[in-house]
């Protein structure tokens, strides 16, 4: 491959003075998995789905306050991003890429079944964590920021997934999620939903949602939230790790830091609290028959790939399992009941994340500390047919992207900016804001000129890759898909914010698909260089 010799060598460190060091920011990062738009900062815009779920305007208002007061608490001090867009929806892609700065379409890394230096396309690359400890940074974190938070033997060999070798001055593998924290004696229970279908699983199995009665202070995220904000605030933390050894952890006084915090709610299994489901009674939700027949008609118009993407999908199961047990009625019950988990399982993540605003609004270097917080990509739960991640349309795309960057204040104050942006960009933004030499192997822009002002727009369209030769534009106004097999959709968002209407099938938008599919060859043939 031609571009192995471009990513195999080791970018040069710029390595910094200790007048340097003093001067350098600090950095919190916190990644969120599965987090689609369905939350408070951004489940009102028009890409919403939860606008079919919620058609009363002041129903899906009422609904998007309760899901992520806390994430809203943070959005109103920074920059939220409208318009984000992962690399791959998928998480070890999306996460490698953003972690790496080598988009999937050139590291090959499509899926997770290795961990990324196996791939001989990024074995010495310099990840975003690494680059900043080789500059002077103390780097440490836990849970779920590369696409594992834990090393073991993996398939026959061991896997790094956390990179601890490379990337950490201090890494702690810790189990992330709703289950119960290591060395909490509590005691609780858990009930599935009827609706998950156990099909010879165990019950267990990560696919299940349901209630639990496990405190919510005593769940993996929480106890790994509250460790990062006790740094962030205090310096100082404790905790205890999966092997039960005790980390008694204190922030170095002579360099500055980037801390990493990896929640992995709302991932599945979708397990909550019974009040986290009391606050989306399934009464609130328009998931009815005829919501059934209008994503059962969204598909008509979809190429033939987007047609078999959307056949015999985890959605269809889930409802066919509803009808099994209900009989009339069930495919709509079943619908609500995942929907219902999935929106408890934001709440709960999001006072899981409380600690964490807390400490950052408390932190007594707060002027000196940049704050990211990012999910890995979108997610599914009925649109297009569809229950996951894994496609190229926008519910699958859009995540989240919120930057609290004191040196900005007028745009740390609130603002939203609808640029489309990629999580491709977050690591030379970080190395912009950090005032450090770029690498040279980085892909992706740097995003000051709009944390400096909100109404820039790059003007850029932002790729989303999923397995080889499958690709996704996503500009201010379109998204374009084109297959391997050649298969293309396109769709007008500023008019169909919901991608319904399929112009590809369109004869006047042919000079339109061209342009299109010119922009695309012209993207994924970009350099470093050309950034």
């Amino acid at each position: 491959m031609l571009f192995i010799s471009f990513f195999f060598g080791i970018t040069p460190i710029n390595r910094i003075n200790a007048t340097q060091s003093e001067s350098l920011p600090n950095f919190v990062f916190i990644a969120i998995d599965d987090l689609n738009v369905y939350n408070t900062v951004l489940g009102g815009i028009p890409q919403s789905f939860l606008a079919k779920v919620y058609p009363d305007p002041e129903i899906r208002e009422a609904v998007v306050k309760r899901l992520t007061p806390n994430l809203d608490r943070l959005a109103s001090q920074s920059l939220t991003f409208e318009n984000a867009f992962c690399a791959s929806p998928l998480c070890g892609p999306s996460r490698t890429a953003l972690m790496t700065g080598v988009p999937p379409h050139l590291s090959g890394y499509y899926h997770h079944d290795r961990h990324f230096r196996a791939y001989e396309t990024l074995t010495k690359v310099t990840t975003l964590p690494q680059y900043l400890k080789d500059n002077g940074y103390f780097t440490s974190g836990l849970g779920k920021v590369f696409h594992k938070g834990r090393s073991y033997l993996d398939r026959g060999y061991f896997s790094d997934w956390p990179d601890r070798l490379y990337s950490w001055s201090h890494w702690i593998e810790v189990h992330s999620g709703t289950g119960r924290t290591q060395g909490s004696k509590a005691e609780f229970t858990e009930k599935n939903s009827k609706y998950w279908k156990q099909d010879g699983r165990p019950i267990k199995h990560f696919t299940r949602f349901g209630k639990t009665t496990l405190p919510l202070d005593q769940s993996n995220d929480y106890t790994n939230a509250k460790f990062v904000a006790d740094l962030i605030s205090e310096g100082s933390a404790s905790i205890v790790d999966e092997h039960g050894k005790r980390h008694n952890l204190n922030l170095p006084t002579d360099k500055p830091y980037f801390l990493a915090c990896g929640l992995f709610a709302p991932h599945l299994p979708w397990i909550a609290r019974e009040e986290f489901f009391e606050m989306f009674p399934q009464e609130e939700m328009r998931i009815n028959k005829d919501l059934l027949k209008w994503v059962r008609k969204d598909l008509e118009d979809l190429s033939s790939t987007g047609k078999n993407k959307t056949a015999r999908t985890g959605f269809t199961k889930l409802i066919n399992y509803g009808l099994e047990l209900d009989g009339e009625g069930g495919d709509v019950n079943a619908w609500k009941d995942a929907l219902q988990s999935y929106l408890a399982t934001i709440a709960a993540m999001d006072q899981c994340l409380g600690s964490l605003v807390d400490a950052i609004e408390n932190n007594p270097a707060g002027d000196h500390t940049v704050v990211l917080l990012w999910s890995d990509h979108g997610y599914h739960i009925g649109d297009k047919n569809r229950e996951g991640k894994t496609t190229l349309w926008e519910g699958a795309n859009h995540c989240n992207l919120i930057i609290r960057a004191p040196q900005f204040k007028e745009a740390s104050s609130g603002l939203r900016t609808t640029a489309p942006v990629s999580l491709q960009d977050m690591y030379p933004t970080i190395v912009s804001l950090a005032g450090l030499n770029r690498p040279t192997h980085l892909h992706g822009y740097d995003l000051t000129p709009i944390l400096k002002n909100p109404d820039t727009n790059l003007k850029t369209p932002v790729l989303n890759t999923f397995e080889a030769n499958n690709h996704s534009l996503r500009t201010l106004t379109h998204r374009y898909l084109r297959f391997e097999n050649g298969d293309q959709e396109l769709y007008d968002l500023s008019n169909d914010p919901l991608e319904v209407i399929n112009l590809a099938n369109d004869p006047e938008s042919k000079d339109q698909l061209q342009n299109f599919s010119k922009l695309l060859d012209k993207t994924l043939a970009m350099k470093p260089s050309d950034y």
